[in-house]
């Protein structure tokens, strides 16, 4: 065999695994839906990782904007 295929091939395993670490991992999914997530990373190689890691980077909260998410508060009367 190349060594282009076996780098090739090494790679993809590194992130199989990689993506099946980061779905085990995840605290936003149940168990049922994990075991899913799995098979469909192993069953589809490298699309199927590909998507199961998109779906994880949307799952995360970003944090709160101040500008946006925040109830404004009423001004305090300094002249009192």
């Amino acid at each position: 065999m190349s060594e282009t295929f076996l780098y090739g091939f090494a790679g993809l395993l590194f992130f199989q695994v990689y993506v099946t670490i980061r779905v085990v991992q995840s605290k936003s999914y149940t168990p049922a839906q994990k075991r899913r997530q799995i098979l469909f990373v192993w069953l589809v190689p490298f699309v199927g990782a590909a998507i199961a890691l998109a779906a994880l980077a949307t799952d995360k909260k970003t944090p709160a904007r101040p500008d946006k998410d925040s109830v404004p508060r009423e001004p305090k009367d300094r002249g009192r």
